[in-house]
């Protein structure tokens, strides 16, 4: 008698806004709706000095960041607080990059900002009031509805959204930047990658049809990508060494400026080899600037701890500091990005999303 394989099904499908088209072969297609953001109030850098353009928040989101805010005396550098480390291992310190910081969105202070830079009152021509209304988008995409465990890339998760909505805030940075994701899944965050981006790398295991799936996803949104974008869809497997790449791939990886990556950790294996992964690119990529990871945290309750704990992401933690500190010096700096900025895609920002960026600790 053979055992029962369990499946797995994302919190997101379960939400109201989320509706759904079978497509006969046991996958679906949903469209994903989002407001663009809204450029006209922004400053000299490209920053939004309001939130209002984006969809309203949820279930508790606060206004201003969850984690403490680091101590810097001058003021002027205080104002593009966005990021701070995560650990108290790591430096407390904003990770300034040549051109990140620059375009680093203030969403720390932004609920400090809704009352200084209030968009000023706008008329039509008859006097009546000018309202601007956002212009809106939808992403189609095919997916499955549920898997199992070792094949969840055919699914979507909120971590997904929560990237593709922090990489429609910062515009400003990717644009015409040179991106790879790891562990694309169905390729909703490489196609708003490829909104703003000069090149989009999108890469995952070949498992039952994942890249052909991605390709199908690419190639039905083309009309949403700059069109000036150079999309690739690659096999890139955690488990494969870097020197065992092929030398197409690593060609193209040496231009890669930034790197993403959106639920790819839930599996201990897995982490280890995503960990491995990322090492491999902060010490083989000549102009990576910076890796941003999304991930939802699931809680469960251990007699161990007798508490509620959250296993994969810490052990994700424990694991990359290890990684970190072999040499017995922090080589990179993990830090927690700001979850202030505005939701674009409709979908329940819960307070469990994490965004963390890793970048090099000399910078």
């Amino acid at each position: 008698m053979s055992a029962a394989v369990l499946e797995v099904t994302s919190e997101l499908y379960a939400e109201a806004e989320f509706c759904s088209t079978d497509t006969g072969n046991g996958n679906a297609i949903s469209k994903f709706t989002f407001v663009y953001p809204n450029r006209r109030n922004t400053d000299a850098n490209g920053t939004q000095t309001g939130q209002t353009n984006g969809m309203d928040k949820r279930n508790g989101q606060s206004e201003t960041a969850t984690a403490k805010t680091p101590s810097i005396k001058d003021s002027e550098e205080e104002s593009y607080i966005e990021e701070e480390s995560f650990e108290s291992d790591y430096e407390e310190s904003v990770c300034d990059e040549e051109d990140d910081f620059e375009y680093e969105s203030d969403c720390c202070e932004a609920s400090e900002q809704k009352e200084t830079n209030q968009p000023s009152i706008k008329l039509d021509k008859d006097g009546d009031l000018d309202v601007e209304r956002p212009r809106k988008g939808a992403i189609e995409i095919e997916h499955r509805k549920s898997t199992r465990l070792d094949a969840v890339g055919l699914q979507i998760w909120r971590g997904a959204l929560l990237l593709a909505d922090y990489i429609m805030h910062n515009e400003k940075k990717f644009k015409n930047a040179h991106i790879l994701e790891l562990g694309s899944g169905v390729g909703l965050t490489s196609i708003v990658a490829s909104m703003y981006a000069r090149e989009v790398i999108c890469t995952d295991i070949d498992i039952e049809g994942l890249l052909d799936l991605i390709r199908g996803n690419v190639q039905r949104n083309a009309h949403l990508s700059n069109p000036h974008c150079r999309m690739h869809v690659n096999e890139l497997d955690f488990k494969v060494s870097y020197q065992d790449y092929p030398r197409e791939l690593k060609d193209k990886l040496q231009h890669v400026q930034y790197v993403v990556a959106a639920d790819v950790i839930y599996d201990d294996d897995i982490t280890e080899a995503f960990v491995r992964t990322i090492v491999s690119l902060l010490l083989e990529l000549p102009k990576l600037k910076a890796i941003y990871i999304a991930l939802e945290k699931r809680y469960v309750f251990t007699l161990e701890d007798m508490d509620s704990v959250a296993p994969c992401y810490d052990y994700f933690l424990r694991y990359f500091e290890k990684r970190n500190s072999r040499f017995g010096v922090n080589r990179w700096k993990l830090i927690n990005v700001c979850m202030n900025f505005p939701r674009y895609f409709d979908y329940d920002k819960v307070k469990d999303l994490v965004l963390l960026k890793i970048c090099h600790a000399s910078k």
